[in-house]
């Protein structure tokens, strides 16, 4: 690990800013990432520094900033399925509140989107392979999540998937009544 030597040589060489994931290849994505050197780079260079790794929520990034000193934090994995992160750190770290999470139909509402925007961007042949893996980040959590997911990730084709997803979202807005 050469974040000590390796900053100052950045910096030297015009780099403005540098994110830093202190996490090695030989972990992969186990363990802790080593936060302590986020804050040996900051303390080695003048340009921003953007630290990233085990932000899950807010609580972490706070916690990050205070720990490391680095000038912004860098999401996800935590985005992945929950693009709400960013408003609850903008939040959170800005007045200390946390937001609420979405609920079932906002969740569900959010996938659908992200679907439609696949569909447009990628076509309805590698959209919707593509949205398979999304759908796991975004449906969990609720009852009836793992067979919804289950019924998405073997549709046979977008038009089945789209189908399967409108009746989650308006069978969502009679769970919500019924638990209120």
């Amino acid at each position: 690990i050469v974040i000590p030597e390796a900053g100052p040589r950045l910096e030297a060489h015009g780099v403005q800013a540098i994110a830093l994931h202190p996490r090695t290849t030989k972990q992969s994505y186990k363990g802790l990432s080593d936060w302590n050197l986020i804050k040996l780079l900051k303390e080695s260079v003048s340009i921003p520094v953007i630290g990233n790794g085990d932000i899950h929520g807010p609580e972490d990034a706070r916690r990050m900033f205070d720990e490391t000193g680095c000038d912004a934090v860098m999401v996800g994995r935590a985005a992945l399925g929950n693009p709400w992160i960013f408003k609850q750190l903008s939040a959170y770290l800005e007045k200390g509140a946390l937001p609420g999470e979405p609920d079932i139909h906002q969740r569900l509402q959010t996938c659908a989107r992200h679907f439609t925007l696949l569909l447009e961007s990628r076509g309805p042949v590698v959209g919707a392979n593509m949205m398979r893996k999304h759908f796991g980040w975004y449906i969990k959590s609720f009852s009836g999540a793992a067979a919804l997911r289950q019924e998405l990730v073997t549709a046979k084709d977008k038009d089945v998937m789209d189908e399967i997803l409108s009746t989650a979202i308006k069978n969502s807005r009679t769970i919500l009544k019924a638990s209120a």
